[in-house]
């Protein structure tokens, strides 16, 4: 199973992913139209620190990649160093760099971008970072023992983290739209891992975490249900 996301097509479903989750999650206020744009702006900008910060480590860790190379090397996943080498933190690191050139760092993090937003808004900060690091440790520990593969990048934690949101909607009772993306979203996943695309692990992955966490810490219930209030946690 390949965790490359070096095929153009596949990014669609990625975006797809992202854009499924963040965009249910926004406020769906029954009012006029200009309390709706001034919510959906104020949802977006400006965004939660928790959001910032947690972009802000990815994008550092990304960008001084590109400019000294090798850190990919110290940074990257490889099974065999971290099963017989003991090293084991490329678990971890392997989320914060990417493997592939300037586009794919950006279209990675323009990804997490929204998803930060979205996460913290609909997690709190606290569980919104839980989710990614967790998330990126499963996945990696995915890509090292079940389905081994060389290589870095954030779209596995990116794509978990999406999909956690998905994944709290069917557990708190939320909208039918809600449900509805939910639904989407694990075809999303299925369709990748169909494709034989580890991404779609990650999906799944988040999707279970989320499900999991809604059900023993679930954040605020007007905020999860998007049931009109500018939802979200301050972050």
């Amino acid at each position: 199973m390949s965790a490359s996301g070096d095929d153009p097509w596949l990014w669609t479903l990625y975006a797809a992913v992202v854009a499924l989750t963040a965009l249910a999650a926004m406020p769906n206020l029954r009012s006029s139209r200009s309390a709706v744009r001034a919510a959906s702006r104020s949802w977006w900008w400006p965004p939660p620190v928790a959001a910032v910060v947690l972009w802000g480590v990815v994008a550092v860790a990304s960008v001084t990649r590109l400019i000294v190379p090798s850190l990919v090397e110290l940074f990257r996943r490889e099974p065999v160093r971290t099963r017989d080498g003991g090293q084991w933190w490329r678990v971890l690191t392997a989320g914060l760099v990417e493997d592939g050139g300037v586009a794919v760092t950006f279209a990675n993090l323009a990804l997490l971008a929204v998803v930060a937003i979205a996460a913290v808004r609909i997690w709190g900060w606290y569980r919104a970072v839980a989710l990614f690091v967790v998330g990126q440790v499963l996945w990696g520990l995915f890509t090292t023992f079940v389905s081994p593969s060389v290589g870095a990048g954030t779209s596995g934690a990116t794509l978990a983290l999406a999909a956690s949101i998905a994944g709290l909607w069917p557990v708190v009772g939320a909208r039918r739209r809600l449900l509805l993306a939910s639904a989407a979203t694990f075809l999303l996943g299925v369709v990748l891992v169909a494709l034989d695309d580890a991404h779609g692990v990650a999906v799944l992955i988040g999707m279970l975490l989320g499900a999991v966490l809604g059900t023993v810490l679930p954040p605020p219930r007007p905020t999860v249900t998007s049931s009109g209030a500018l939802g979200g946690v301050a972050g």
